[in-house]
């Protein structure tokens, strides 16, 4: 997907009750930094960046909208209360309605059919070099920053209408992950996905989740540290048949997030 093309995910952000255990986590874990900024909300907002990056991935203010916490994945929209009035009509539920945003855009909060949390987000303006955020000299994402997400799902096809219908996604079968089913999902006039849904069907333990994925050059290393900081391991380090290995881990306040690193050069 094209990091700003309307239906990309392009932004996580981060429900906490505690904005120190989440710096103290990631930060020590992925190298992030944080900037706060005044929120609309009279709140505080912190900007969260990859180290070295320019422009920031994502970002948090203390406290949830629905009293839990978790990752958000946030979707482009070139018309947020279009996209809401169409989501609500595709069976998401509306959490926060269409309101300002921290960056002087326009968002809205919802659940998808599955209970997933995502939002739609329209920027003020499109930012210039934007797509800087994850380039690290050969268009890799840089270490620690957003580079996949990953929804996992009881029921694939409903899933996959889901997100078809409200942001036009397509999906191409990725037969490199072995362990389940696992789609690929493309915006429309894009080449590549930069996220996929998994069935989870005939999974252990938690079927249905929304979650970022970061890149880390060497995964069972940062597994082995994120464990070391509290962090527990959902998904020991797989690899795929084309040599991409990932986790899946929640950390010390149950939050879901993924890790992936690539292919061996060479």
């Amino acid at each position: 997907m094209g990091y700003m093309d309307p239906g990309s995910v392009v932004w996580f952000e981060i429900d906490t009750a505690d904005a120190q255990a989440v710096k103290d986590f990631y930060g020590s874990l992925l190298g992030w930094t944080f900037q706060p900024v005044p929120a609309p909300d009279g709140r505080t907002y912190t900007l969260i960046s990859a180290s070295g990056a320019a422009l920031p991935m994502g970002g948090f203010r203390e406290g949830a909208p629905d009293g839990q916490e978790g990752f958000v994945l946030a979707v482009r929209s070139a018309d947020v209360d279009a996209d809401v009035a169409r989501l609500k009509d595709l069976g998401a539920t509306v959490v926060l309605p269409p309101g300002p945003s921290a960056d002087g855009g326009r968002s809205a909060r919802l659940k998808d059919p599955r209970g997933n949390a995502i939002s739609v987000w329209k920027a003020p303006e499109q930012p210039a070099g934007a797509d800087a955020l994850l380039d690290a000299g050969d268009g890799a994402p840089l270490p620690g920053s957003l580079g996949w997400f990953e929804i996992g799902t009881a029921d694939l096809e409903a899933s996959k209408t889901f997100y078809a219908d409200a942001f036009g996604w397509n999906y191409v079968h990725d037969t490199g992950v072995t362990s389940r089913p696992y789609f690929a999902a493309v915006v429309p006039g894009d080449q590549r996905g930069s996220g996929g849904l998994a069935d989870n069907s005939q999974a252990e333990g938690t079927k249905d989740y929304a979650a970022p994925q970061f890149m880390t050059p060497d995964v069972p290393a940062a597994v082995a540290k994120a464990t070391e900081l509290g962090a527990t391991v959902e998904t020991a380090p797989e690899t795929t048949a084309y040599g991409l290995t990932y986790a899946r881990l929640t950390d010390p306040h149950g939050n879901r997030f993924l890790l992936f690193s690539f292919p061996p050069q060479g």
